[in-house]
């Protein structure tokens, strides 16, 4: 199955050369073969290409001249077949690939011949479709079959763009139901639903722009952040989850979301609000809230903080060093080298961090006081090293065990299997640093604060 796979990569890779090294010669070539099929659509293009890469290229100019010429003439004929068969429509389309097609002609410097009677034609019969769809899209408009109405008025601007107030009705049928649909939502208080609708609409287009600012004012959830407590031994962390949830959601591209300074929120509950004992009083974070004008108030405290730590330790390992000896065999006159092992030892090193940490957070609303959103984190962190060191070559050093350094025993062992010995060379190729406590802890720190503004971004009261 592999090598049939292979094998196919391999022909599409050939064929995509082939087709990379087409000349100008051979692509003119190939567009003449399709010419004397009668086949001028795909001679044009293979024409086209010639010239591309040679735009002086004579053969490919005369080649696209002729078979450009033809097929305009089979575009024109069809123009006129449809015509005289009352197609409007289709032969509206069949003399634009006509003008289609002799404009891209001309980018080559090559004049394409169009009759004048055909243009005329052409502009008549346009004249007298737009005029008859446009009253259609205008009934449709009335009777607020939008889609129907804008699929015929994007059609005439497509054919008379500056035709009556096309443009301006093409508008209505779009942003219409659009409008609609956003005012329902501001009606019934979804004011993130409505705010996303107007934002498809152009502001110029009625009252969008007020009201989507409308909807974005009532929508808005402004938060309050207050100091969050630690009942861990890890000092400071509170301080550090809090600054980074800040600057996390302060980064959000979220219009819904706006964060109260935090020291102005602790000053008013240092100053209004502190109990006999100094403690905030219960419930005073919502009301400190709302006092400053924060619909919500986030509350977070580190619950639990645990480190382990190994620090990294030596050990000695036996090991076999292979070396290639040059020798010369008499009988045979040539050299020949022979493998042979040396007793060596070598340093392997262990050590691992890890932590776990504890965060629970709380959004309450400081109308009601009601818990909108909380959530225990727990995170846990870790980091290992276990690598090999030597002064000699690690690709000569081979597993295996030895009983005396000086002296051979029957107990020595050469391990050097593949296996056994790639095992050990990628010792030597590990990692050979160790994170830190500290930072595995900061990245911990950073993933708590990017889980809860995750959460605070997804949060939406219009679905609660």
């Amino acid at each position: 199955m592999k090598n049939s796979s292979f094998k196919l990569v391999v022909a599409l890779f050939a064929v995509f050369l082939l087709a990379s090294c087409d000349t100008p010669k051979s692509l003119t070539s190939k567009g003449d073969k399709f010419s004397e099929k009668s086949l001028y659509a795909d001679a044009c293009k293979f024409y086209m290409q010639a010239l591309d890469q040679k735009s002086d290229f004579i053969d490919a100019k005369e080649g696209l001249r002729l078979a450009g010429q033809k097929q305009v003439n089979l575009h024109l004929d069809n123009f006129f077949k449809s015509k005289n068969f009352g197609e409007e429509r289709q032969a509206i389309y069949h003399y634009r690939d006509a003008s289609s097609l002799q404009n891209k002609i001309a980018n080559y410097s090559i004049q394409i011949d169009i009759p004048g009677t055909y243009t005329k034609d052409y502009n008549s019969l346009v004249d007298d479709y737009v005029k008859e769809n446009y009253d259609k899209a205008i009934d449709l408009l009335e009777e607020e079959k939008f889609a129907e109405s804008e699929e015929i008025l994007k059609e005439i601007t497509l054919l008379k763009p500056n035709f009556k107030d096309v443009e301006s009705m093409k508008n209505v049928a779009t942003f219409e139901p659009i409008y609609r649909t956003a005012n329902s939502f501001l009606e019934n208080e979804k004011f993130r639903a409505a705010y996303y609708e107007f934002e498809k609409i152009p502001d110029s287009y009625k009252e969008c722009e007020s009201r989507k600012a409308l909807a974005l004012d009532a929508g808005l959830l402004t938060i309050g952040v207050m100091e969050f407590t630690n009942s861990s031994r890890q000092k400071g962390g509170e301080a550090a989850i809090s600054a980074l949830i800040t600057e996390k959601i302060i980064k959000l591209d979220n219009p819904f979301i706006k964060l109260v300074d935090r020291q102005q929120v602790q000053a008013f509950i240092d100053e209004q609000l502190l109990g006999m004992s100094g403690q905030v009083l219960e419930g005073t974070n919502a009301q400190a809230g709302g006092l400053i004008g924060a619909k919500a108030m986030l509350n977070g405290k580190l619950v639990s903080f645990s480190k382990q730590e190994q620090p990294i330790q030596k050990s000695s390992k036996k090991a076999w060093l292979e070396k290639k000896t040059r020798k010369y065999n008499e009988e045979t006159e040539k050299y020949y080298y022979e493998t042979e092992y040396d007793k060596i030892r070598y340093n392997e090193y262990f050590g691992s961090n890890s932590i776990q940490i504890g965060f629970q957070f709380q959004l309450v609303s400081t109308e009601s006081g009601e818990i909108l959103l909380t959530k225990l984190i727990n995170i846990t962190k870790s980091d290992e090293i276990h690598y090999a060191q030597s002064s000699y070559n690690s690709r000569n050093i081979v597993p295996g065990d030895w009983r005396w350094e000086n002296r051979t025993s029957p107990n020595d062992k050469v391990r050097d299997s593949f296996s056994e010995k790639r095992a050990l060379n990628n010792l030597f190729k590990n990692k050979k640093t160790l994170l830190s406590i500290n930072e595995l802890t900061n990245f911990a720190y950073d993933e708590i604060a990017e889980k809860v503004r995750d959460k605070i971004n997804n949060y939406n009261p219009e679905n609660e």
